[in-house]
């Protein structure tokens, strides 16, 4: 069985919001990029559900959607599925499937049918959109910000402004801890100038591969050493995740790099 790793976050909620009658445990994944792990990929269900999460995010990037090549969606939809009978499943589009849903001609409409598949009421799909959470006292708010195309591309290195991102998903709720869902982390000072208390994002597959003291080496958008490979990142007092994600592609490595998935645990 292929090794996952569980990174394990506590952050605790300001005053702006009551503390939590205990803490919500929440899950985070990205990047399986079509990746399994045991028979319809009940190793890593059990390793998730083995977490007792209240809530499940998922930072995008859970398939592959490549020009010329076929899409499978089938991998993704099964696991967000499957998830979704724990509890309630949050998701937000990387940049594979935002790919396809730009393009629906050249992935001949694979976009909609993943959006059909995971039509469920315990799966929420977050495109430019918020959810209010109401949990154990507190009050959440999970927002999806999905990065316009040219903030992908290789070898350029963009800077998001917060308007630009309230364009896209309006203002902060005041007297709610505001979570963004954004699969890009390069861009985290943009995020916190918006106002996130806490933004969740992969992307960077943790640097594809990991050196001692260094941390990750190269970033898909092919720069060395990204600064948000991996971990915990603070700037204006406002936190991000960076998961190093579960699978890979294209460049289909991953050394001293282990699969993983984070538990945040707010308190």
């Amino acid at each position: 069985m292929s090794r996952i790793i569980i990174r394990h976050y506590r952050i605790a909620l300001p005053r702006k919001v009551p503390k939590p009658t205990a803490p919500i445990r929440i899950v985070v994944i990205g990047d399986l990029h079509n990746r399994t792990f045991g028979k319809g990929n009940r190793n890593l269900v059990e390793q998730i559900v083995g977490q007792h999460p209240d809530l499940i995010f998922s930072v995008g990037d859970l398939t592959v959607c490549k020009p010329g090549k076929e899409t499978n969606i089938d991998v993704a939809v099964s696991l967000l599925k499957r998830l979704s009978c724990e509890c309630p499943v949050y998701c937000i589009n990387g940049n594979h499937e935002f790919r396809a849903k730009r393009y629906p001609d050249a992935y001949d409409g694979v976009y909609e049918q993943f959006k059909r598949g995971i039509h469920t009421s315990n799966i929420r799909l977050l495109e430019d959109e918020k959810e209010q959470i109401d949990i154990k006292g507190t009050h959440l708010t999970v927002h999806g910000f999905e990065l316009p195309e040219k903030y992908y591309r290789r070898f350029h290195q963009q800077y998001i402004s917060a308007e630009e991102i309230r364009k896209s998903i309006q203002k902060p709720e005041e007297g709610r801890y505001n979570i963004l869902l954004a699969h890009n982390p390069v861009y985290f000072e943009g995020y916190a100038l918006w106002g996130a208390d806490l933004t969740l994002s992969g992307h960077l597959h943790g640097g594809l591969m990991r050196l001692p003291l260094v941390g990750g080496v190269i970033s898909p958008q092919v720069k060395l050493f990204p600064k948000y490979d991996c971990g915990m990142y603070e700037k204006y007092g406002r936190k991000l995740l960076v998961t190093a994600g579960l699978g890979s592609h294209s460049i289909a490595f991953r050394i001293n790099n282990p699969a993983e998935f984070m538990l945040v645990e707010l308190y």
